[in-house]
């Protein structure tokens, strides 16, 4: 397994070719994963499961009867947690827009001040630091659990990416802890619940049922949180260095299933991983599991290490050695 890089997914709505080659380099500097939508309809592509980390608008359009600034009314009302940044045609300025407009686009930019852009992308997308090694090691975690979950499936997983919107994927979700030193928030894993059925029914999970209910599928879905929430405790969290229940402090989590919709009180970045396990026999069809980490209540990547215990373990299989 490797992992490079950690990218965010951006949604590019422009079509002015000297703006699209400068956001292009914009992208390709900061790792950022540009998605062009070719088709113009911007609406379908919000309402997708698409988990994204901005959106770049431009104040001119040449589709007819297309606002820009329209635009930014709906995309902030669907996520009002995506940044937008908007090029527009003459500075970068926001001065002149409505109070309204202003509070709903994360900045301005222009063509002739690509800088600019540089800062947004600084401040809105890679605000919060994620080491490379944390997300490698919880992407290795994750994989083998969910391999011995779901037997004899090949998995795979995309580049780990950092995401500001929060939408729910498939029916089925779970929430765990995630706490230490270094760290306070949740992980979060979701799976459709159509896939899961079916993984039951031939035999590919251990739950022996052929008409599988919500318990069953639930039951997976438990014991695929807890193996991970327990290999991440185990190498990244040290006995004892939880905080104080009376230093701790709680937000609301607020879930909402018709719009798919999940809020943890905080507009941090999410790191997330996007894994599809296919079974070589076709029995099955391909199971997505999406996996989301949120440090809402507490991140300190700088007192971040790993446990001495993984060391350890390592040394035993012979994988390492002192010299």
């Amino acid at each position: 397994m490797e992992v490079s890089k950690i990218v965010s997914k951006v949604l590019v709505h422009d079509n002015d070719v000297d703006a699209l080659a400068e956001i292009k380099k914009i992208c390709t500097a900061n790792n950022l994963v540009g998605l062009k939508d070719v088709s113009q309809d911007i609406n379908a592509i919000l309402e997708s499961n698409i988990d994204l980390g901005a959106v770049f608008l431009a104040e001119s359009s040449d589709t007819p009867g297309e606002d820009a600034l329209e635009l930014c009314r709906k995309i902030h009302y669907r996520h009002p947690e995506l940044p937008i940044f908007l090029r527009r045609d003459h500075g970068e300025g926001k001065a002149d827009l409505s109070p309204e407009l202003q509070n709903m686009i994360a900045g301005c930019y222009s063509l002739s001040n690509m800088s600019r852009l540089q800062e947004l992308v600084d401040e809105y997308v890679f605000s919060t630091y994620y080491p490379l090694e944390l997300a490698r090691g919880i992407q290795d975690i994750s994989m083998n659990v969910l391999s011995s979950i779901i037997k004899n499936a090949e998995i795979s997983c995309e580049l780990p990416h950092l995401v500001k919107d929060q939408i729910i994927y498939g029916q089925l979700l779970s929430l765990i802890p995630l706490e230490s030193s270094w760290c306070r928030g949740y992980m979060m894993l979701q799976v459709s619940e159509t896939e899961m059925v079916k993984a039951i029914k031939t035999s590919h999970t251990d739950i022996s049922v052929l008409e599988p209910g919500f318990r069953d599928i639930n039951a997976v879905l438990n014991e695929a949180t807890n193996m991970i929430w327990g290999g991440i405790k185990t190498r990244y969290f040290s006995s004892g260095s939880g905080l104080e229940d009376s230093h701790r402090t709680q937000v609301p989590i607020i879930v909402d299933h018709l719009n798919k919709f999940i809020s943890f009180g905080s507009t941090e970045p999410q790191l997330c991983f996007r894994y599809k396990l296919r079974d070589p026999g076709r029995e099955i069809p391909e199971i997505t599991f999406y996996q989301r980490l949120i440090f809402n209540l507490s991140w300190s990547p700088d007192k971040f290490k790993e446990s001495d215990t993984v060391m350890e373990d390592f040394v035993v299989s012979g994988e390492l050695e002192f010299f």
